[in-house]
């Protein structure tokens, strides 16, 4: 099929880039990087993993609405434990307290294992943008446009009410289009129907290949998945679906909290380049830091509160700034007043939220 016709636009300052989405591949993390990498403990057990493409590759579900449409997603997490060895997913048991939320989607399984949703539809047709602000603080953008965009009653999260209310993570990939509509198994797909994280996507063989995202953990590199978020900005910096509805999901207790630096270091080269600036600008990822994750137990959960911070002045001018990688290191520099929330005061929520599964570990 022919490539992609269309264009994200990614602006930073005066300086206008034309990408052909926000969420192409996220170059090496630091300068001099390893040339081999491995997954050291993959959480994802039903993707396949390629670190020299950075990409995971997922089973494709195909379902529908009550209505007709058809719904093209994935699953990545299952409140169910039994259930998430059945399917190589991820166990989030704390998402079960989100099975009654306005926000979770209803649905009912077939013994073929398809899916009819009562509710949820999602445009994939705008074009994402991003605006950064001024030179040097890119952040907050000046504008910032999801590339999808989904209904009020779209979430990610879906209750199979005849199979005892497990509640799974099953974000939309395309929707209300035919197979050969979405089929680009050599790569440039459309992101007009399909959402942004895309890399490759293949119908026939029922597969789609993702591009994952780098961050850190309990002071390791962790790869994850990006599709949700409850405000415009955050899915525009994350390249995922903008999905209002979910913001219920913050007030259930099935999140994690997810730290994200705005003004680290600068310089693609730099090895304690980091944030939000940075990413922008176009340096890297901003390697955002997933609180206390250490490995999956009773309190994970794919949802992540959003929590920005910044470095203050003082420790700017003092050279105290450097690469974060572990919650604990950044809530002790909160607590002794290094790192500040931009609203002010000690680092906070921000009421943003994001669906980010993680994949897994890696050793570099």
């Amino acid at each position: 099929m022919e490539p992609s016709k269309k264009r994200g636009r990614w602006i930073c300052g005066s300086m206008m880039v034309f990408v052909v989405s926000f969420s192409a591949a996220q170059g090496s993390l630091a300068a001099n990087a390893p040339a081999e990498k491995r997954i050291t403990k993959q959480f994802l057990t039903s993707g396949q993993v390629d670190l020299a493409r950075e990409v995971v590759t997922l089973p494709l579900h195909r379902g529908r609405l009550s209505s007709g449409e058809t719904v093209w997603f994935v699953l990545t997490d299952v409140s169910d434990f039994a259930t998430s060895k059945k399917m190589g997913l991820t166990w989030a048991p704390s998402l079960a307290k989100a099975k009654d939320l306005t926000s979770t989607r209803v649905a009912e399984m077939d013994d073929s294992g398809k899916f009819t949703f009562k509710s949820g539809r999602i445009d994939f047709s705008p074009s994402q943008t991003l605006v950064g602000g001024e030179a040097p603080n890119f952040f907050p953008p000046k504008t910032a446009r999801p590339g999808s965009v989904g209904d009020a009653h779209y979430s990610p999260l879906v209750r199979v009410t005849n199979d005892k209310d497990i509640v799974f993570n099953a974000p939309v990939i395309a929707f209300d289009v035919g197979s050969e509509k979405i089929a680009f198994c050599n790569g440039s797909p459309d992101y007009s129907v399909v959402t942004d994280s895309v890399a490759s996507i293949c119908p026939d063989k029922g597969t789609v290949d993702l591009k994952l995202r780098f961050g850190f953990a309990n002071g390791k590199h962790l790869r994850y998945l990006s599709f949700d978020a409850n405000s415009e900005e955050s899915a525009t910096l994350e390249s995922s679906t903008f999905a209002p509805a979910e913001s219920d999901i913050l007030q259930s207790g099935a999140t994690e909290v997810i730290y994200t630096i705005v003004n680290g270091n600068m310089g693609a080269k730099d090895p304690n380049r980091q944030g939000l600036d940075s990413a922008i600008k176009g340096e890297g990822p901003s390697l955002d830091i997933l609180a206390h994750f250490t490995e999956i137990n009773a309190g994970y959960s794919p949802m992540w509160d959003v929590r920005l911070a910044e470095w203050t002045k003082e420790a700017i001018s003092k050279d105290q700034r450097k690469l974060i990688t572990d919650g604990d290191d950044l809530e002790a520099k909160s607590a002794s007043g290094l790192l500040v929330s931009p609203a002010g005061g000690p680092v906070k929520t921000t009421g943003n939220l994001v669906n980010c599964p993680v994949v897994g570990f890696t050793d570099e």
